[in-house]
């Protein structure tokens, strides 16, 4: 429902918009959430993810970040309705485009026709909250240029919450509108120059910042970088607090104040901290039913006089403000229940009732509680730093106890990070609250104009308003003490992951089944890949992880771009192709867990790395009854497997064949028979595993736009004929026939019916589990440091003990060489960084495996909906963060490529973009034994994922002494003289 506040009123027109058919009023320039509110709908989309059923979902966090909101706009997928203005007339959609002729996906960018522009500054602050208005002032008026850029379309952050253009205010209603106009229009007469709807997707270094305006992309070249990049609240999750209705007590706040729409008729306001009272008492003063508000941290009794007193002498306005609100809760009657939790939200397809739970001193339920009829439901249990952009450029993290262990930025007394020319300000570089974010700012602001040789303004003010501030916060939560929260306690059925919809229950039994680390658990439910990119769910994870297995657990993952999903049209640019890989040296990228020394053990054999080629090596042994021990030195599948995009090839790649190919293409050639026999051995592995590995043989097709290229098809086809592949060459209207979501500029394609698709994070774990039934042995977290010949047999050494075996099997992939190195073998294995990106959900636009005759580009859509683009173009090795990066030049040419031969791929969003470690030989792999060293095998594959279970068997084999399936000659290292 629509409320009123003193001081505003509406400006907008009354307009009209529909959403999934049904008409919608609404003011011109308030959000589609706002909206659908004040019309009593607060459901918007319907949700899809695991194994859990369509469910309804409304807007969450109500500031742009769980993206739990997202909609369908005009044809225009993953609109958060949170964000997007309503101008009236709009077509809103709870589902999204079938991609059909009569129902495509909009275009969410222009493609550029130009480089990116490069823009200039002194000092770039990114955020228009408190810490960034406040650190762009200082700096501004030491005399450096200023640019603020903010992802919405207001300055003020969530704290300050500017009225939106729907209305519009004669006088500010309270003191906090007040300062932040205030705030405002200092930057404004200062000339802070300030650029809103600007969402930076990325960072190569600290002067190098890329950011998505209108539509468009652009560079900025800084002096100096200032994160302000504010906070999200943390989620506390419930059974059902994914129900329309459920949302944070920020979202709520930012319908009552920006939009002048309360979140419910009866409204339950639950969680920790004082943000809590304030918004229970905005809501009741303007007749919205706040029928209880749970705290959780108990009454505050005589005991908290001193920190009472403390936070008084800090600050005796906010202290004053306080006991206010107290004071009118009483007066509006609302019931407030200290030490209670809420434990459930129940309802359909919304919010009908909130379950109220009694807790103890340590926050266990005291077995009393009560159910109340609620509309709506605030949570409310404080905030983690956004410092993913901080991340991304190294700066240095630590631990915040205080918001479960979530990470915030570490900084010097002037707020420099440790990386130099880049300063973390506000609640983006630890929460502490709005006070602290202005005075922090202040400093940063004018110590990185001084550090650009400008002259700053005493920053004396700012200092002992800090002083200040942090006093006032300490003893504030002191009075707000909570008990212990207990992650591992949450009910089994609740959603921890809100855009895959993985409960408490997958996650916690990933981790009894060994899953130890957070890189582990993505790969294995699909955590923290949907669309909010781990922003609700990280934290969660990491806490459960730490409470069931004691190990440590940092809240990230590796630090990738986008930063937040980015239109795919916006980054499309020709780029030179590099006609081959690059090869590069293997860095030892192990970043293992704890493990206490084994000592000593035995085994027949020791295969050394745990990615797909171990594991299937794993399997066929065990299974042959053969006592053997994978090495890894990290966990299984967490580099080149993992980072695999499950192509299944059968044809050959573009790059080898013709004058592009390695050692004049035959190696490769000679690897066609292996590739059907593959997929068949795929095949019989899941049946074998009782496991759905996602393998879809629904073919292949490499794509030609030019007679040139129709005529590489041709000839390439023949030589695949030859080897046994079915390889047919088909015309334009064949394809479109097969593919219909292709450019009907393309003129013909090579069709090979044989290839597909497969998990390759279900297939790979699944496999090992067998091998480990089986009898196989793992042992993680072990790097090998050397290997020596000892008798009939060999000694691996390892970080953690000793391997005595009969023979070793080098399995490490792009690492090959160097373990190879070690027994004194050198084996000509190289590797080469590769990246890949993939999309938001999208509808079914194509079934088979996509490659290009001229480009590289490889295109598939997943089981899960998502789009990975792939094609083998080089990502580079980050020294600094000891991982593979992405290049921006191939980023830009990739998605040019795959939006050439995939249209409408412009409607879509990048969720990641990542770079894996890629095996490069001479185009066939490398098995068997060593000449001049018995009992060393080497199993390499040079086709990514899909040669793995051949090379395996035929490794089996020769140990067993059986004749091979496939002759082996072309695959020996004695092919290299």
């Amino acid at each position: 429902m629509r409320i009123g506040r003193r001081g505003l009123s509406v400006r907008g027109a009354t307009v009209r918009f529909t959403f999934d058919g049904e008409p919608v009023d609404a003011i011109a320039g308030e959000t589609v959430a706002a909206a659908m509110a004040a019309s009593g709908r607060p459901a918007l989309r319907r949700a899809v993810g695991g194994s859990r059923p369509v469910s309804w979902r409304g807007q969450w966090c109500g500031m742009g970040s769980c993206y739990d909101c997202a909609v369908t706009i005009d044809g225009r997928i993953g609109q958060r309705a949170c964000l997007a203005k309503v101008h009236g007339g709009e077509v809103v959609r709870s589902d999204e485009p079938t991609g059909k002729p009569t129902d495509p996906l909009a275009p969410l960018a222009h493609r550029p026709s130009e480089d990116i522009a490069e823009i200039g500054t002194d000092v770039l602050v990114i955020g228009a909250g408190p810490a960034g208005l406040s650190a762009a002032i200082a700096a501004r008026r030491s005399g450096a240029q200023v640019l603020v850029l903010d992802e919405r379309p207001d300055p003020g952050g969530q704290y300050f919450k500017p009225v939106a253009a729907s209305h519009t205010m004669e006088m500010p209603p309270d003191a906090q509108f007040r300062k932040g106009i205030s705030l405002w229009h200092a930057a404004r007469r200062e000339g802070v120059e300030f650029v809103p709807e600007a969402m930076v997707w990325g960072a190569e270094a600290s002067d190098d910042v890329l950011v998505v305006i209108n539509g468009k992309a652009r560079r900025i070249r800084a002096r100096a970088l200032i994160l302000a990049t504010g906070a999200h609240e943390r989620a506390a999750p419930i059974p059902g607090w994914t129900l329309p209705g459920v949302m944070t007590t920020g979202a709520a706040q930012t319908l009552s104040r920006a939009y002048q729409v309360a979140p419910g008729r009866r409204v339950v306001i639950a969680g920790n901290g004082p943000l809590n009272l304030q918004l229970a008492v905005d809501l009741s003063r303007h007749g919205v039913d706040v029928v209880a508000l749970a705290e959780i941290a108990p009454a505050p009794g005589l005991s908290c006089w001193r920190d009472g007193l403390a936070a008084g002498l800090a600050s005796p306005k906010l202290l004053a403000q306080g006991l206010g609100y107290l004071a009118r809760l009483r007066r509006n009657a609302v019931p407030v229940f200290w030490s209670h939790v809420a434990a459930r939200a129940e309802g359909g397809d919304r919010l009908r009732a909130v379950e109220l739970r009694e807790v103890d001193a340590d926050g266990t339920s005291t077995g009393k509680a009560f159910t109340v009829e609620a509309d709506a439901l605030c949570l409310g249990y404080g905030f983690i730093s956004g410092c993913e952009l901080a991340a991304t450029l190294g700066c240095r993290q630590v631990a915040d106890r205080r918001h479960l262990g979530s990470l915030s930025v570490a900084v010097d007394g002037d707020f420099r990070t440790s990386v130099p020319g880049v300063f973390a300000v506000g609640d983006g570089a630890k929460v502490a609250g709005a006070a602290v974010a202005m005075a922090s700012g202040a400093i940063a602001g004018a110590k990185a104009a001084e550090g650009l040789g400008f002259k700053p303004k005493a920053v004396g003010k700012a200092s002992r308003a800090l002083t200040r501030s942090r006093r006032f916060q300490d003893a504030l939560w002191r009075i707000f003490a909570a008990p212990p929260v207990r992650v591992a306690d949450t009910p089994g059925e609740t959603v921890m992951c809100r855009c895959e919809g993985l409960t408490f229950a997958k996650v916690r039994d990933e981790i009894h089944a060994g899953a130890q680390s957070l890189a582990v658990l993505k790969r294995r439910t699909r955590l923290a890949m949907g669309r909010c990119q781990g922003r609700v769910c990280t934290v969660l994870a990491a806490a459960l992880l730490r409470e069931v297995t004691g190990l440590p657990a940092a809240p990230r993952f590796a630090p990738r771009s986008p930063l937040k999903p980015f239109p795919a049209a916006a980054l499309a640019r020709e780029k030179p192709e590099w006609g081959g890989h690059q090869r590069a040296g293997t860095p030892n990228l192990a970043r293992p867990l704890p493990a206490e020394p084994f000592g000593t053990l035995t085994a027949d054999t020791v295969v050394i790395g745990g990615g797909v080629v171990g594991a299937c090596l794993a399997y066929e042994l065990s299974d042959a009854g053969h006592d053997v021990v994978v090495v890894e030195r990290d966990d299984v599948n967490l580099q080149a497997s993992g980072s695999n995009a499950g192509s299944l090839h059968v044809q050959l790649l573009s790059f080898d064949f013709g004058h592009k190919a390695e050692a004049g293409g035959g190696p490769a050639a000679a690897t066609l028979p292996l590739g059907p026999w593959a997929v068949g051995l795929w095949q019989e592995l899941a049946e074998l595993c009782g496991r759905d590995f996602e393998i879809r043989t629904t073919g292949g097709l490499m794509v030609a736009s030019s007679e040139g290229g129709m005529a590489f098809l041709d000839a390439k086809a023949k030589l695949e004929r030859r080897h046994g592949i079915d390889a047919q060459i088909i015309g334009r209207d064949d394809l479109l026939r097969l593919a219909p979501a292709l450019n009907p500029s393309l003129i013909g394609a090579e069709y090979v019916a044989a290839e597909g698709k497969i998990n390759p994070l279900t297939a790979t774990y699944s496999v090992m589990a067998k091998a480990l039934a089986e009898g196989a042995r793992l042992v993680q977290s072990a790097d090998v440091t050397a290997l020596e010949r000892t008798g009939n047999g060999w000694s691996v050494e390892t970080n953690r003990g000793e391997i005595a075996c009969g023979r070793v099997i080098n399995a490490g992939g792009p690492w090959a060489r160097p373990i190879a190195a070690l027994a004194n073998i050198d084996i000509p294995v190289h590797s080469a960084p590769l990246q890949m990106i993939v999309t938001e959900r999208a509808p079914t636009l194509v079934d088979q495996l996509i490659a290009h005759a001229d480009r590289h580009l490889s295109l598939k859509q997943l089981a899960s909906g998502g789009l990975v683009i792939g094609g083998a173009w080089p990502g580079r090795y980050d020294e600094a963060l000891n991982l593979n990066r992405t290049v921006r030049e191939s980023v830009e040419g990739n998605i040019w490529a795959a939006l050439e031969v995939l249209p409408q791929l412009s409607g879509l969003h990048i969720l990641r973009t990542w770079a894996g470690m890629n095996v490069n030989i001479d185009g066939a792999p490398i098995v068997g034994e060593v000449p001049g060293a018995p009992g060393f095998f080497n199993c390499v594959t040079s086709n990514g994922y899909t040669l793995a279970p051949a090379v395996a068997r035929l490794t089996a084999e020769l140990i067993a002494g059986r004749t091979p399936s496939m002759d082996i000659a072309p695959y020996t290292v004695t092919r290299f003289g």
